[in-house]
């Protein structure tokens, strides 16, 4: 026998304020308002089951029937109506159309974010149908229930209530062990969005609903105190509230919210559910007026969301605005699909809800017309993940390979710094081990103990009264013998001077030998000095050892005549020959160290780093090609605070490469400020932003490099998504990026 059908002025109010929750949580203002959509899980378990055992005789078809006219058919007409609208903007790119839609109408919805693994959590990802995920469970769910209920009710009808409940318990516990050990998944929305761990909160409901039905009146009177009920009731409303106000996303903890949350709203269900009344307050109609048209708010609510979230305008006016959208297109709906029925059980004609149905029939219907042309284009975007996956197996590899050569040139470079280091101690020893020639007079004769001490593989060659006449013939003999050293010292002048064209003779036995002319003291006596400083500023090979000059005022150097050495004298002399040796060679090796080190630079200022996402991971291959010592930082879990704190590290450690290229499609929100921030950052370092929209930025270390104007030239340039490039587009991003370095 059918149990009489009540109203309970609660359950309206349940569905109403978990409606406005998962609303404000898509509008980003109610943190943990998705919780909500567990306690419309109980409930549609509970009043399913409930209006079930209201019936005399249960019909499986007319269960179906009722559930495709308030559940299917809604969803058909916000589906349809969501595409005719999308297909009057271009600027919407729903490259998804198809396999989306499809996966909606068939109720497979769920699955198919599993399977392109959005995140509901992430915004970036979501699309008109995100939240669509909860039809599709639910209608899987609709179509397992009537039998579920039969075969429980048969159950508790003819062998034991107690063991259809037991039944329905025992399912909800198994649940309840999967959802808790499912906290650690490394992919939780393979948990949120399937059928199985969803189904707990659905199958609590019903659990509720067989207890409650069988074994109601066996509850104590005490429970039953109408002010202990409001008191428990609120209670319990207040921390649900509490959950949905303040829960912050965290897989760690989400799983055990979703259980809380629901079996919070089983216990509000239960003391809504102790009284009821056919009277309804002003406060009754708002929340009943709320509850009736509350699954067109939910279907309504994204689609309005994520159009205005493409919409620049003020965040006190938007909200409001979404909102009175929202509840305004999810009334008309409403209105227009439900009519009553008179005493006879027949439809009445109401030709306003005929009128306005037949308005959005047509409407809809140039949105299937879209969605049946529309084109699936899963295949497409399947080749570009796979050659994405691909390219970023190759990332790792070539990341680690540019780690080991940067770790195993940084080691060369530390030991050439090492050796240039070591240098003038090598230097010092170099010329302290010379095979020096010293032709020249009695001064040079004077000081021939203290040169050999100086220069071990010293060769001296020096006599009294020796003019330059005489140089020539000496040096000769050496030569002739192979004995003659490099590089060669001439001590010659203090007895007068022969002039150029013996000098010249000189040189030219010398050969391209290192000379070392040494003038002399004396030279207010034989005035020398003049013409061998500037015969020696003819020849590259020859320098000037002024002893004159070093001389100068150092009366303890000379003995009385003012020309020959003391020992002290004899000491600076050959200190004089050797600083002048050691000059030359640390002057070269100074050369040569500037050289390397400046080679070194212009190598690490040729060197370059990739910051990108899937725009560059796409065109990886053509990168590595041309420029296969590049190092490539690319990642599509790229935000500007990650890319901004490896920027800083890369300043502060010094490893960041003199040439930093960004290359971020679309789907990377950065803006131009942002971008000003990272050039404060890099201001020592060449900056080049692949530029895929109109941006207007100047720095002197800044190369805006324009591919924007590309694409807006070959629309074969980009892929259907509008996000991604084809390979003719990767192509000739790689081709201009390599004119661009190649240029410089």
């Amino acid at each position: 026998m059918a149990v009489e059908k009540k109203y309970y002025r609660d359950l309206d109010f349940i569905r109403a304020i978990s409606c406005i929750a998962v609303l404000l949580y898509h509008l980003d203002i109610l943190k943990g308002g998705y919780l909500a959509v567990c306690t419309f899980f109980v409930l549609s378990g509970y009043l399913s089951s409930i209006s079930f055992f209201y019936k005399d005789k249960v019909s499986i078809f007319s269960y179906y029937k009722n559930r495709f006219i308030k559940l299917y058919i809604p969803l058909l007409i916000v589906v349809f109506l969501t595409i005719a609208f999308y297909s009057l903007f271009s600027s919407f790119n729903w490259v998804n159309l198809k396999p989306e839609t499809t996966s909606v109408l068939l109720g497979y919805n769920n699955i198919w974010q599993i399977s392109t693994n959005l995140d509901y959590f992430t915004r970036s990802a979501t699309s008109f149908f995100t939240h669509f995920w909860f039809i599709s469970i639910l209608i899987q769910l609709d179509i397992i229930f009537p039998i579920l209920f039969l075969i429980l009710k048969k159950i508790g009808d003819k062998v034991s209530k107690k063991l259809s409940c037991c039944f329905l318990t025992i399912i909800s516990l198994i649940l309840f062990v999967y959802l808790i050990c499912s906290r650690n998944v490394d992919n939780f929305m393979n948990i949120y969005y399937g059928t199985v761990a969803r189904s707990f909160s659905f199958i609590v409901g019903i659990n509720m609903a067989f207890f409650h039905y069988y074994f109601n009146n066996y509850f104590p009177k005490f429970f039953s105190s109408k002010l202990l009920n409001r008191e428990v009731f609120y209670s319990y409303f207040v921390l649900l509230l509490y959950f949905f106000t303040f829960t912050v996303v965290d897989s760690k903890t989400i799983v055990v919210l979703l259980i809380i949350s629901s079996l919070i709203s089983c216990r509000l269900i239960k003391y809504g559910t102790v009284y009821y009344d056919n009277k309804k307050t002003f406060i009754d109609k708002f929340f009943n007026w709320i509850s009736s048209f509350s699954y067109e708010i939910y279907l309504i609510q994204f689609p309005v969301i994520f159009f205005f979230n493409e919409i620049s305008m003020n965040l006190w006016l938007k909200i409001p605005l979404m909102i009175l959208i929202i509840f305004a297109l999810s009334y008309i709906i409403n209105f227009s699909l439900n009519y009553k029925k008179d005493c006879d059980g027949i439809v009445k004609k109401e030709e306003e809800k005929i009128t306005c149905l037949v308005f959005i029939i047509l409407i809809a219907s140039f949105g299937l017309y879209n969605y049946a042309i529309s084109k699936d284009y899963t295949s497409e975007l399947k080749k570009l993940e796979e050659q994405m996956a691909k390219n970023e197996e190759l990332l790792k590899i070539k990341q680690e390979e540019y780690k080991a050569n940067l770790n195993e040139e940084q080691e060369k470079w530390n030991k050439v710094l090492d050796d240039l280091s070591n240098g003038e101690e090598e230097i010092k020893k170099i010329v302290s081990e010379l095979p020096i020639v010293g032709i020249g007079d009695s001064v040079l004769l004077g000081a021939a103990s203290n040169i050999y001490q100086k220069f071990p593989n010293a060769y001296v060659d020096a006599k009294v009264s020796r003019t330059d006449y005489e140089a020539n013939a000496v040096l000769t003999n050496l030569l002739k013998k192979g004995s003659l050293g490099n590089p060669i010292i001439i001590a010659l002048g203090t007895n007068g001077q022969c002039g150029d064209p013996c000098r010249k003779v000189i040189l030219n036995t010398i050969g391209d030998r290192t000379v070392f002319w040494i003038n002399v003291s004396n030279d207010y006596e034989v005035h020398v000095n003049s013409s061998i400083e500037k015969f020696v500023s003819l020849y590259d090979n020859v320098h000037l050892i002024d002893w004159h000059a070093i001389s100068l005022n150092h009366n303890e150097y000379f003995v009385p005549d003012g020309v020959h050495l003391t020992p002290l004298g004899k000491e600076a002399y050959t200190n004089a020959i050797y600083d002048a040796i050691y000059k030359l060679y640390y002057d070269e090796y100074q050369i040569k160290k500037e050289e390397i080190i400046s080679k070194h630079e212009d190598e690490e200022k040729n060197k370059i780093t990739f910051y990108g996402n899937d725009l560059l991971i796409n065109a990886f291959d053509g990168l590595k090609e041309k420029f296969p010592n590049a190092n490539y930082e690319l990642s599509n879990d790229y935000t500007y605070e990650k890319l901004l704190a490896e920027l800083k590290e890369g300043v502060k450690n010094k490893s960041l490469t003199y040439r930093v290229v960004f290359g971020f499609d679309n789907s990377f929100e950065i803006t131009s400020s942002q971008y000003e921030e990272i050039l404060k950052i890099c201001k020592d370092y060449q900056v080049i932003i692949i530029s895929l929209k109109k941006m207007e930025m100047k720095r002197e270390n800044l190369y805006l490099f324009d591919f924007y104007t590309s694409i807006k030239n070959n629309k074969d340039y980009l892929m259907v998504d509008k996000i991604h490039l084809t390979p003719s587009g990767n192509k000739e991003l790689v081709k201009l990026l390599d004119q661009k370095f190649n240029r410089e």
